[in-house]
Protein backbone atom coordinates (compact mmCIF):
# COMPACT_ATOMS: atom_id res chain seq x y z
CA UNK A 1 0.00 0.00 0.00
CA UNK A 2 1.44 3.36 -0.98
CA UNK A 3 2.14 5.95 1.65
CA UNK A 4 -0.75 8.32 2.30
CA UNK A 5 -3.49 6.05 0.88
CA UNK A 6 -6.19 4.98 3.23
CA UNK A 7 -7.82 1.56 3.10
CA UNK A 8 -11.19 2.99 1.94
CA UNK A 9 -9.44 4.69 -1.01
CA UNK A 10 -8.29 1.36 -2.42
CA UNK A 11 -10.24 -0.30 -5.21
CA UNK A 12 -12.99 -2.63 -4.02
CA UNK A 13 -14.60 -5.60 -5.70
CA UNK A 14 -17.78 -4.80 -7.59
CA UNK A 15 -19.64 -7.45 -5.61
CA UNK A 16 -18.82 -5.66 -2.34
CA UNK A 17 -20.03 -2.35 -3.67
CA UNK A 18 -23.16 -3.76 -5.32
CA UNK A 19 -24.20 -5.92 -2.36
CA UNK A 20 -24.23 -3.01 0.08
CA UNK A 21 -25.95 -0.65 -2.36
CA UNK A 22 -28.55 -3.20 -3.46
CA UNK A 23 -29.43 -4.00 0.13
CA UNK A 24 -29.90 -0.28 0.82
CA UNK A 25 -32.03 0.15 -2.31
CA UNK A 26 -34.23 -2.85 -1.62
CA UNK A 27 -35.13 -1.57 1.84
CA UNK A 28 -35.57 2.11 0.92
CA UNK A 29 -39.03 3.68 0.96
CA UNK A 30 -38.62 4.58 -2.71
CA UNK A 31 -37.94 0.96 -3.66
CA UNK A 32 -40.89 -0.24 -1.58
CA UNK A 33 -43.13 2.34 -3.29
CA UNK A 34 -41.95 1.32 -6.78
CA UNK A 35 -42.44 -2.39 -6.01
CA UNK A 36 -45.92 -1.75 -4.60
CA UNK A 37 -46.83 0.16 -7.77
CA UNK A 38 -45.59 -2.60 -10.07
CA UNK A 39 -47.38 -5.33 -8.12
CA UNK A 40 -50.65 -3.40 -7.93
CA UNK A 41 -51.07 -2.26 -11.52
CA UNK A 42 -50.01 -5.29 -13.53
CA UNK A 43 -48.16 -5.59 -16.84
CA UNK A 44 -50.51 -3.62 -19.10
CA UNK A 45 -50.50 -0.47 -16.96
CA UNK A 46 -46.83 -0.90 -16.05
CA UNK A 47 -45.91 -0.97 -19.76
CA UNK A 48 -47.44 2.51 -20.23
CA UNK A 49 -46.12 4.01 -17.00
CA UNK A 50 -42.96 4.38 -14.96
CA UNK A 51 -42.53 5.49 -11.34
CA UNK A 52 -40.48 8.69 -11.57
CA UNK A 53 -40.12 9.95 -8.00
CA UNK A 54 -41.16 9.28 -4.45
CA UNK A 55 -41.12 11.65 -1.51
CA UNK A 56 -43.27 12.66 1.45
CA UNK A 57 -45.70 9.82 0.79
CA UNK A 58 -46.34 10.84 -2.83
CA UNK A 59 -45.47 8.54 -5.73
CA UNK A 60 -45.12 10.42 -9.02
CA UNK A 61 -45.78 8.20 -12.01
CA UNK A 62 -44.82 9.13 -15.58
CA UNK A 63 -47.46 8.10 -18.15
CA UNK A 64 -47.18 7.50 -21.89
CA UNK A 65 -50.02 9.92 -22.67
CA UNK A 66 -52.51 12.35 -21.17
CA UNK A 67 -55.19 9.68 -21.62
CA UNK A 68 -53.25 7.30 -19.35
CA UNK A 69 -52.58 10.07 -16.82
CA UNK A 70 -56.25 11.07 -16.72
CA UNK A 71 -57.55 7.52 -16.40
CA UNK A 72 -55.07 6.61 -13.67
CA UNK A 73 -55.86 9.81 -11.78
CA UNK A 74 -59.51 8.77 -11.85
CA UNK A 75 -58.56 5.26 -10.60
CA UNK A 76 -56.02 6.37 -7.99
CA UNK A 77 -58.22 5.44 -4.99
CA UNK A 78 -58.65 1.89 -6.32
CA UNK A 79 -54.95 1.66 -7.15
CA UNK A 80 -53.99 2.69 -3.61
CA UNK A 81 -56.36 0.05 -2.20
CA UNK A 82 -54.81 -2.55 -4.49
CA UNK A 83 -51.33 -1.46 -3.32
CA UNK A 84 -52.50 -2.03 0.27
CA UNK A 85 -53.61 -5.55 -0.69
CA UNK A 86 -50.50 -6.64 -2.58
CA UNK A 87 -47.84 -4.75 -0.57
CA UNK A 88 -49.06 -4.16 3.00
CA UNK A 89 -47.11 -1.42 4.76
CA UNK A 90 -46.01 0.34 1.56
CA UNK A 91 -45.19 4.04 2.10
CA UNK A 92 -47.42 5.52 -0.65
CA UNK A 93 -50.19 7.82 0.54
CA UNK A 94 -50.87 9.79 -2.65
CA UNK A 95 -50.41 9.21 -6.38
CA UNK A 96 -49.53 11.91 -8.91
CA UNK A 97 -49.56 11.22 -12.64
CA UNK A 98 -47.56 13.23 -15.16
CA UNK A 99 -47.12 12.90 -18.91
CA UNK A 100 -43.77 11.60 -20.16
CA UNK A 101 -41.51 14.46 -21.26
CA UNK A 102 -40.75 12.80 -24.57
CA UNK A 103 -42.22 9.98 -26.56
CA UNK A 104 -40.39 6.80 -25.65
CA UNK A 105 -40.96 3.23 -24.69
CA UNK A 106 -42.04 3.09 -21.07
CA UNK A 107 -41.46 -0.67 -20.83
CA UNK A 108 -39.40 -2.27 -18.09
CA UNK A 109 -35.94 -1.93 -19.65
CA UNK A 110 -35.11 1.75 -20.07
CA UNK A 111 -31.36 1.14 -20.04
CA UNK A 112 -31.72 -1.24 -22.99
CA UNK A 113 -33.29 1.50 -25.13
CA UNK A 114 -30.13 3.63 -25.14
CA UNK A 115 -27.70 2.87 -27.96
CA UNK A 116 -24.71 0.86 -26.79
CA UNK A 117 -21.34 2.46 -27.24
CA UNK A 118 -19.09 0.38 -29.51
CA UNK A 119 -16.35 -0.80 -27.17
CA UNK A 120 -14.85 -3.94 -25.76
CA UNK A 121 -14.95 -5.10 -22.21
CA UNK A 122 -11.49 -4.35 -20.76
CA UNK A 123 -11.67 -7.12 -18.17
CA UNK A 124 -13.89 -10.06 -19.19
CA UNK A 125 -13.29 -11.87 -15.88
CA UNK A 126 -14.54 -8.90 -13.85
CA UNK A 127 -17.51 -8.57 -16.20
CA UNK A 128 -18.48 -12.24 -15.72
CA UNK A 129 -18.17 -11.85 -11.94
CA UNK A 130 -20.30 -8.70 -11.98
CA UNK A 131 -22.96 -10.53 -14.03
CA UNK A 132 -22.97 -13.39 -11.51
CA UNK A 133 -23.44 -10.90 -8.66
CA UNK A 134 -26.23 -9.13 -10.55
CA UNK A 135 -28.01 -12.42 -11.24
CA UNK A 136 -28.31 -12.90 -7.46
CA UNK A 137 -30.41 -9.72 -7.03
CA UNK A 138 -33.90 -10.83 -6.01
CA UNK A 139 -35.78 -7.79 -7.35
CA UNK A 140 -36.35 -8.56 -11.04
CA UNK A 141 -36.60 -4.96 -12.24
CA UNK A 142 -33.47 -3.89 -10.39
CA UNK A 143 -31.61 -7.00 -11.61
CA UNK A 144 -32.58 -6.23 -15.24
CA UNK A 145 -31.46 -2.61 -14.88
CA UNK A 146 -28.07 -3.67 -13.52
CA UNK A 147 -27.63 -6.26 -16.27
CA UNK A 148 -28.56 -3.67 -18.92
CA UNK A 149 -25.93 -1.30 -17.51
CA UNK A 150 -23.34 -4.07 -17.54
CA UNK A 151 -24.21 -4.95 -21.16
CA UNK A 152 -23.93 -1.33 -22.21
CA UNK A 153 -20.63 -0.80 -20.37
CA UNK A 154 -19.15 -3.91 -21.95
CA UNK A 155 -20.30 -3.11 -25.48
CA UNK A 156 -22.47 -6.23 -25.54
CA UNK A 157 -25.65 -5.65 -27.61
CA UNK A 158 -28.79 -4.90 -25.58
CA UNK A 159 -31.40 -7.62 -25.28
CA UNK A 160 -34.83 -7.36 -26.88
CA UNK A 161 -37.98 -8.02 -24.85
CA UNK A 162 -37.82 -11.72 -25.77
CA UNK A 163 -34.37 -11.97 -24.14
CA UNK A 164 -32.35 -12.28 -27.35
CA UNK A 165 -29.53 -9.87 -28.24
CA UNK A 166 -30.78 -7.15 -30.58
CA UNK A 167 -27.84 -7.65 -32.91
CA UNK A 168 -28.93 -11.19 -33.88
Amino acid sequence: MSKGRRREDLPRRLGEVLSAELERLQTSEQARAYVAWARAVGLQVASATRPRAFGRGRLTVECASSVWAGELTYLSTQILRRMDDVAPGHPVEHLRFVIARQTRDLGPSVADSAPAAPRRCPNPGAYREARREAERVSDERLREAILACLRRASGEPPETRDGNPSGS
